[in-house]
């Protein structure tokens, strides 16, 4: 088993996509939302602006370190507790998921409370921003694993740029992605030109035929079918701690640069992790407001 002292640390250190992956996630998905899901996500944050759902992508990290939102901070990720990288990569339900709450228990959570209408606008508000954050946190492999927290406690450089495996895959690897610098100020522009070059790979380029396979567990109907949805992608995500983030196991990358032969090969990984987490929050927030993912019949699918 993995050390279990090495797992409050998430707790304080875990941060999730950085504003490139977190906005982009949220942009891309706003392309493929249908016109009532629009509408009411729209109403419901008061935003008729060209980025309302980029403009609330980043809420739940600010929010877990205001007073009162502590209780948040667990929700973020899910400890994949099993064997240590790359020996094994599972999600095991429910104990990696504590009665604290973890990401897969929040999307289900916060999806219930989006779609019932006998809260307030305020509460459903909160719960439509979870729900955007955290579709974009679980397609983030190293926040579905416990070892080495999440692998913040593995040091990296990446560029020369003193980080840890978590932070590089957060943030660093996305940001020279699109040619900037671990510290750069991102833009929307930044965040909404990945986006649509991503979109253009799921509408007639290499993700096209993916959609349907990515949508396969989509279903709001219950808290017991939203938490089965959530864990499927948890493990999809970890799949990747043990396939490529940490195969040569976490001892292996302490005081390694990254920004060579292993960030060639996380490249592809961010880029379909944050393609698919953008369209299955469309197709999630598109079945709670509409009824329908909106790719029923389409080409994509």
């Amino acid at each position: 088993m993995k050390p279990t002292l090495l797992l409050p640390l998430l707790f304080t250190a875990v941060h999730g996509w950085g504003t490139l992956g977190h906005q982009t996630v949220a942009l891309l998905s706003q392309q493929y939302l249908l016109p009532r899901t629009i509408s009411s996500v729209q109403s419901l944050l008061n935003d008729t602006s060209s980025t309302y759902l980029g403009n609330i992508a980043l809420w739940a990290d600010s929010y877990r370190r205001e007073v009162g939102g502590e209780f948040s901070a667990a929700f973020h990720f899910v400890n994949g507790d099993d064997a240590p990288p790359p020996e094994s990569c599972e999600i095991i339900l429910p104990q990696d998921c504590p009665d604290g709450g973890c990401v897969v228990s929040a999307i289900a959570n916060y999806t219930e409370r989006l779609k019932d209408q006998h809260l307030t606008t305020t509460e459903r508000q909160q719960a439509l921003k979870f729900v955007v954050h955290f579709l974009g946190d679980i397609a983030q492999p190293l926040h579905t694993e416990a070892f080495g927290a999440g692998a913040n406690n593995i040091s990296v450089t990446f560029w020369g740029y003193t980080t840890n495996l978590h932070a590089a895959w957060d943030t660093s690897i996305p940001n020279a992605m699109l040619g900037l610098a671990p510290t750069a100020a991102i833009t929307t522009g930044d965040s909404l030109g990945w986006a649509n070059g991503l979109a253009a790979a799921i509408n007639a380029g290499k993700y096209r035929r993916l959609v349907k396979g990515w949508l396969k567990y989509h279903d709001v109907q219950s808290p017991k079918a939203e938490e089965k949805a959530a864990a499927a992608w948890a493990n999809e995500s970890n799949d990747h701690v043990c396939d490529y983030a940490i195969v040569r196991g976490g001892d292996a990358y302490n005081g390694t640069e990254i920004g060579g032969e292993y960030y060639d090969g996380a490249r592809e990984i961010v880029q379909v992790s944050v393609a698919k987490a953008g369209v299955r929050l469309a197709a999630w927030l598109n079945l709670v407001f509409a009824g329908e993912t909106g790719f029923e019949g389409s080409c994509r699918s």
